[in-house]
This record gives C-alpha cells, structure tokens and sequence, in this order.
C-alpha cells in the first residue's frame, strides 16, 4: 500500500514511517530537515507556498492512504498566532482532504483531547466537544471537516512521548533538571499520556483493517503533570525533589488550559484486541 505521510519529519512522523516502511510503500514531507538515508520520496513543504506542488504530487502519486501528522500545538503561539494557526491545523487539513477525496484516498487526521473542556475527564468517542481555547477549537473544526467524509480516520490522543527523544514536555523537564532546577509542573491537569510506539502500532492496524471514523488512542494512566514530571526524573537520574507540584489555577496567564482531558480508550480495545504499555513499563525500554 502507498502511504503519504505530512510532516514525515516531525516526532511522531518519523516514528511513524520507521515502522510503517516495512510493510508500505512511503512518500513523505519535511519543512527543515531532509530524512538522513532514506529510501522512499521525500518532499520539502512548507504551507501554503509549496501547496501547488505537493498538490501535483498527490494527483501523480495517488497514494491509498494519506497521514496527516502536520500541526502546531503550543498554546500560547495558538492563542496569540490565531491566523497562523487556524491555517495549519483547518485549512490545510481541509485541503488535503478535498485532494484525497478526488483520488479516493482514505484521510488520517491526528487529533487531541483538546476538544474537550476537561471538567469531566474519561471521555470517550460519543461524549460532546467543548474546547475552551483556540487550539482545542482549531482541532475541533478540523475533526468535523475530516469526518464528513465517513472514509476518514481521525484520531484522538494526548501527550505522546517517548524517553528516548526529548519531545515537549519531557524536554522541557530534562532542560531544566539538567540545570539542577527546580520543575513546577501542575498537580491539577490530568491528561493520559501515550506512548509513541503504541500509537504508531495501532494507526497501522487501522490501515490494515481499512477501518475508519473516531478514535481514542491514549494510555491508560490518567496522570497529572507533577507525576509525570517525577517518572521523567527517575527515568533520566534526577532527584525528584526537585519537581515542585503546582496548581494551574496559581499560574497567571491568558490561556485556558482544561483540567481533565483523559481519553477511554475502551473503544479501539474492544475492537483490536490491543493493550497499551505503562509509564513504569516504558521507563525500563
């Protein structure tokens, strides 16, 4: 099978294309940084300026399968860069999907438990939408234009991580503790982190099977920050007294954060039979 895989070059992306290069055939993007010794076609992108172009690509290629990893996330940048963001993460997805709805293409769309304004937690596919910042709203629309099509696949998921790459928050918290300072990281925002390698597995599982609609792909745990923070430091051999727990409701800033966003993933379980991997069981990888 053809697979486009849209910001190939990112963290998950490039994941992604590791494990899916041994059974697909691989076509990807990358803004910055070209793939190092890499067998498949690699295209530069940059939205909009290159759009023509991969658009043409598409066309050329037709891939079976198009993966969207391509977004930006931070929230501050979201709230304050609304143009920008609003382009990234709604209108290119919408373009990309009316592109591979001429080709028949199948459309995966990475999505996040942003959409939800965290007062309830343990959300599962059905439960309504309410996001209370832009990002949460951007990821949102998107969902709904991705699903007008009921070919589509959007997944949902949160605080993907993997100890041996300093994404986000792991970064942010290894920056700091290699500095020997003090990490104040909230005790009262409860997301469930997922693992790299299970999200990846089980996007391969759906484009196997062909599936598509809605789903959950989380952990299992249901963790604050502060806790997290604290895995982190033993996993990297820190103290972990040096992570201060803080509440959100003590930080002064703009940006609406939702205190509880944790997925059900019973879901996507029930119907492939899968388990995700712990916190401590990743620790020991």
């Amino acid at each position: 099978m053809k697979l486009l895989v849209l910001g190939g070059s990112g963290f998950i992306g490039n994941e992604f294309i590791k494990k899916a290069l041994l059974s697909h055939d691989i076509l990807a993007t990358y803004n910055h940084t070209n793939f190092i010794n890499h067998n498949f076609l690699s295209i530069k992108f940059c939205f909009p300026d290159d759009f023509n172009m991969l658009e043409k690509v598409i066309l050329n290629e037709r891939p079976n399968v198009i993966i969207n990893f391509i977004a930006t996330t931070n929230l501050n940048y979201c709230e304050n860069n609304q143009k920008n963001a609003f382009a990234l993460n709604v209108s290119l997805p919408e373009k990309i999907c009316k592109l591979s709805d001429k080709i028949n293409c199948k459309f995966f769309h990475i999505s996040s438990d942003y959409v939800f304004d965290g007062k309830q937690g343990n959300y599962n596919e059905n439960d309504n939408t309410h996001p209370v910042n832009f990002y949460g709203y951007t990821k949102q629309l998107s969902e709904k234009i991705i699903l007008a099509n009921s070919n589509n696949v959007v997944i949902r998921t949160s605080l993907v991580y993997d100890f041996n790459s300093h994404t986000n928050f792991i970064k942010f918290v290894f920056d700091k503790l290699k500095k020997n300072e003090k990490v104040f990281a909230f005790n009262d925002v409860l997301t469930t982190p997922t693992f790299v390698d299970d999200l990846v597995d089980c996007i391969l599982k759906i484009i196997v099977k062909n599936d598509s609609g809605l789903f959950h792909i989380s952990g299992d745990e249901c963790i604050c920050r502060s806790e997290f923070a604290k895995i982190i430091a033993q996993k990297l051999g820190f103290s972990e007294e040096l992570i201060i727990p803080v509440s959100v409701k003590s930080i002064k800033e703009k940006i609406i954060r939702p205190q509880n966003t944790c997925l059900n993933n019973k879901k996507f379980k029930e119907i492939y039979g899968v388990t995700f991997s712990t916190l401590n069981e990743n620790i020991d990888r």
